[in-house]
């Protein structure tokens, strides 16, 4: 048993690297995981210490291994209430098992021809040469997307801004600026966190109240109503309100990510893109994806593989310490917060080859189960994302249905700006460039 704490990475008195993690999180995270190594301390105001740890053995140990000695931070709590990304113990599993009931294979897939007409609905709204914001169309057609397969709520093309607006300002709750200061601090950022909460609990408490009178559907809180009565599965009104917050943010905004990132890579990398359209133009042939295309498409998925891995949308997991763990031939006491580093798994040199190039030509010999605890975009363990299969099963089809019509040009280097999620330092400009039907 070792009795040697994690080294600690060099910083100001009093503020630590405050002032590092608010101008350059992922370069302070860079710099400290070469510097001192897998297991290092960043001390900053607001969460005060914390330790990153950066090396698959280490995450496998935290997420897989010993689920338990690692629990979801009170930063959760606060941001998605009682919902399953948030909860710990008997309460998680009594919900994830509830949820599970809906996140399964079959269903998944049954949603195939419904994202085909849902990003059409919104790609139909563009013409050749038009400029766009490719975060805000990808926003408004993930959020589309989830809604109605998850919530069974159709949202109007252009209406529900708020409710946008509002899953987007989920982030402001982890934004650098106020991780670094105490959550009581009335920031506007803690201000406009709060207002996105209540906006969306009021949504789920509508939705909630539809399908209590009687209005079942084939979507989650259907089943999670019907559920009730039926022994462990049983969910307060309070739990399954909070899931429609919790599924928001994890289901919605880092799939909208995905596809903004896909999007300017594909822009950015002609090869790519004409391997791509190739692919979709011999694949469909001018028709609209299906069930039975998807997996033909392998050009496809292995663009949202290393998109994924390149611009992990989830780019770190935050946990605490639920009692002493050696670690690396560290001991880490309980209550240390650990960050997981996906952003530095995904680009570190010993586990990839050329690792800040993408190059989705890298997963035609390789599957993402190969790749271990180095490649980890939905977590892993027994609190790996619920929704991932939705989530890679939408990106491909919505990738292929945009592609099918669309060059997408961008008109500004891409700058990140990460809060909770990996997000960009600007809404990603762009302009579009409508394809003939048989190719460029």
């Amino acid at each position: 048993m070792s009795t040697t704490p994690p080294p600690a990475a060099d910083g100001l008195p009093v503020l630590g690297q405050t002032v590092e993690l608010i101008r350059d999180q992922l370069g302070l995270h860079d710099a400290v995981a070469e510097e001192y190594g897998d297991v290092v301390r960043i001390r900053t105001l607001g969460v005060g210490e914390y330790c990153l740890l950066s090396h698959p053995d280490h995450v496998e140990r935290a997420l897989i291994e010993e689920p338990e000695a690692f629990a979801k931070t009170d930063d959760f709590g606060v941001a998605f209430g009682e919902s399953v990304g948030s909860t710990e113990g008997e309460q998680w599993r009594r919900q994830r098992d509830a949820l599970e009931e809906f996140f399964y294979p079959g269903r998944i897939r049954s949603y195939v021809d419904d994202v085909v007409r849902i990003t059409r609905r919104r790609v139909d709204r563009w013409a050749d040469g038009d400029r766009i914001s490719v975060r805000r169309e990808m926003d408004r057609v993930a959020l589309a997307n989830f809604f109605g397969a998850v919530f069974g709520r159709e949202l109007d093309p252009e209406g529900d801004e708020t409710l946008r607006r509002a899953a987007g300002d989920l982030n402001l709750w982890f934004e650098p600026t106020s991780f670094a200061l105490p959550n009581w601090v009335p920031t506007p950022a803690h201000r406009r966190f709060h207002e996105a909460v209540e906006t969306l609990r009021a949504e789920g408490e509508a939705l909630l109240a539809e399908r209590k009178r009687g209005d079942l559907g084939d979507d989650l809180l259907s089943t999670l109503v019907e559920l009730r009565g039926g022994g462990g599965a049983d969910l307060s009104d309070r739990e399954i309100v909070d899931q429609v917050t919790g599924l928001t943010f994890a289901g919605y905004e880092t799939t909208a990510l995905l596809l903004s990132y896909a999007l300017y890579l594909l822009g950015t990398h002609d090869e790519v893109r004409e391997r791509f359209h190739a692919e979709l133009d011999g694949v469909l042939g001018g028709d609209a994806p299906t069930l039975s295309d998807v997996g033909k498409l392998t050009t496809t998925e292995r663009i949202v593989h290393e998109t994924l891995r390149r611009y992990p949308p989830v780019f770190m997991l935050p946990r605490v310490t639920t009692r002493p763990v050696d670690l690396g031939g560290y001991r880490l006491p309980e209550g240390m917060r650990t960050h997981v580093s996906i952003w530095r798994l995904h680009r570190d040199e010993r586990f990839w080859d050329a690792p800040d190039d993408w190059r989705p030509a890298r997963w035609r010999d390789a599957s993402p189960a190969d790749k271990g605890c180095s490649f980890v975009p939905f977590g892993a363990g027994p609190r790996a994302c619920l929704a991932q299969r939705f989530a890679l099963l939408e990106a491909v089809i919505a990738l292929a249905t945009v592609g099918q019509r669309y060059r997408v040009e961008p008109l500004r280097d891409l700058a990140l700006d990460p809060a909770m999620t990996l997000q960009p330092a600007h809404d990603m400009p762009a302009r579009l460039r409508r394809r003939a039907r048989d190719g460029e």
